[in-house]
């Protein structure tokens, strides 16, 4: 399954870099969030492909969810998908975005893929093996390696989102030991925890499940973990849910209870 699911980002990631080469035209949704022909274009790629691939299989999208057609039964295995996660990055010019999709089971990411087409690249987890690949730009997949998380350093880099700015989120790090900071876009910071190329990265803010089980599952897969405040693993598909998700730490190593909290 996780190289099916390489091969739908891949050409997901496509559609994304032929509509950013055509010019984007921006939309504002209900949610007041930006939304391209990108977004939507990518994400019926990716549908069409897992309905067709895996039917008895539920499917929760981002696009979907805005349309109102989140599958009520997608409870305990179902896809999360973010088509086009970073859509500010994209809007913006910059290469920081990424196609996310993610298969959950018991309410946790068994398996996710992360690709950033702008970049080249792509990131896959399944339980207990992660790997990053170089994507060529006619699709092929080339110098795949196996990544791991790495121990918490001396000086720890803390990772926040490029565009948006949380005081809860400053505030949290303002807590936290001495460390360094990195601003990154979309879903590439899950990517880099797994790669041991940065160490913690908090969200304090309500973001959706779509947003991060992809990169949730590939830094799990890499030895790390994300965490609710409270210091349980983060819990997806939770029944009565909107597919909103609590606010979190990813962490590439488990923290003490100080840090944790």
């Amino acid at each position: 399954m996780i190289e099916a699911l390489e091969t739908v980002a891949i050409a997901a990631g496509k559609e994304i870099l032929a509509v950013r080469a055509g010019g984007a035209e921006v939309m504002v949704k209900s949610d007041h969030t930006p939304v391209t022909q990108a977004d939507r274009r990518a994400e019926m790629v990716i549908l069409d492909f897992l309905s067709a691939s895996y039917p008895g299989i539920p499917v929760v999208a981002e696009e979907l969810a805005e349309a109102g057609q989140c599958p009520s039964h997608a409870k305990d295995l179902f896809f999360l998908v973010d088509a086009l996660d970073g859509t500010g990055e994209f809007i913006s010019g910059r290469d920081e975005f990424t196609v996310n999709i993610a298969l959950i089971r018991g309410q946790a990411p068994v398996a996710g893929v992360v690709h950033a087409p702008a970049l080249g690249k792509i990131w896959s987890g399944v339980t207990g093996q992660a790997h990053v690949a170089d994507v060529t730009p006619d699709g092929v997949i080339s110098g795949q390696r196996q990544i791991h998380t790495r121990s918490l350093p001396k000086t720890p880099v803390a990772l926040v989102s490029f565009t948006h700015k949380e005081p809860e989120t400053a505030a949290w790090l303002e807590n936290f030991p001495e460390h360094e900071t990195a601003s990154v876009g979309s879903s590439l910071k899950f990517c880099l925890l797994a790669e041991g190329r940065a160490d913690v990265y908090p969200r304090l803010v309500c973001l959706k499940q779509w947003d991060i089980a992809a990169g949730d599952a590939v830094l799990r897969a890499a030895g790390g973990m994300t965490l609710t405040l409270e210091g349980v693993p983060l819990r997806y598909g939770v029944e009565g849910s909107d597919f909103g998700c609590s606010r979190f730490v990813g962490w590439g190593k488990a923290p003490d209870k100080r840090q944790a909290n």
